[in-house]
């Protein structure tokens, strides 16, 4: 995906593929610009509570850089999360999907354009569902072209071998009714769907191993808590210390 470049201050602010992670998640730019001024906005307070310790003690200014730089990145980080998480999930339902299908493919007198009508059926209302109802109507505007099967391939997963598994199924339909290109095509699907589950037995494997981190950050929490009321009661002796 080709993504423009853009000149505002909140888009120079951000990770360089901060905006790519939007655009891909099909985000508005308004929804980037509004996320980009929540996080500047949360950094603000930690400095300003910083720069107000500062004047009881300078070093403490070092704690609201700190929690805003933490802050800053976390909140990147929180969203790169997510945008893993869905892009897996994505990739994930295309391999059921291709798993689906070639049962549909083996069978006597199978067409493509059969085939997938009969997966809309099948199919559970989602993202994949819409990419392949949108592939149906442009085999019909365009039944000679290659196209419209890489461009479900990359929106419906966006991996290289989601592609090389539709653009193999282009030219099946179109060159050859080869039995074991389907069987090589089931071979690569069978592979795909194994693989995303070794992804998720990865994925909570590493969820149990960042737990002693998230112990780590329940105690940042306390010592949130406890700069706040030693600011509270520095400043107090402050306030009563001047008058």
């Amino acid at each position: 995906m080709e993504i423009k470049e853009h000149k505002i201050i909140w888009h120079k602010l951000a990770e360089k593929d901060l905006y790519k992670i939007f655009k891909e998640l099909r985000y508005t730019d308004e929804m980037f610009i509004k996320f980009q001024k929540n996080r500047f906005k949360k950094c603000a307070l930690f400095l300003i509570a910083g720069f107000m310790l500062g004047f009881i003690k300078i070093q403490l200014v070092l704690i609201g850089v700190i929690l805003a730089l933490f802050q800053w990145t976390s909140e990147y980080k929180k969203l790169k999360s997510y945008y893993n998480n869905s892009i897996f999930k994505k990739q994930l339902t295309f391999s059921k999907f291709t798993r689906m299908l070639i049962p549909y493919l083996l069978q006597s007198n199978a067409t493509l354009y059969n085939v997938f009508n009969k997966m809309l059926i099948r199919l559970e209302d989602g993202y994949v569902k819409s990419c392949l109802e949108k592939l149906i109507l442009e085999m019909n505007d365009n039944p000679n072209s290659e196209q419209p099967f890489k461009e479900f391939a990359l929106t419906a997963s966006g991996t290289d071998q989601a592609v090389l598994f539709m653009t193999t199924l282009y030219d099946y339909q179109q060159n050859t009714f080869d039995g074991s290109v389907i069987t090589e095509l089931g071979r690569m699907a069978s592979e795909q769907l194994f693989n995303g589950v070794d992804e998720i037995i990865d994925f909570k494997l590493r969820k149990f191993n960042m737990f002693p981190t998230k112990i780590t950050m329940l105690s940042i929490i306390i010592i949130f808590g406890y700069m706040i009321s030693t600011f509270i009661h520095l400043f107090k002796d402050f306030l009563l210390g001047s008058a």
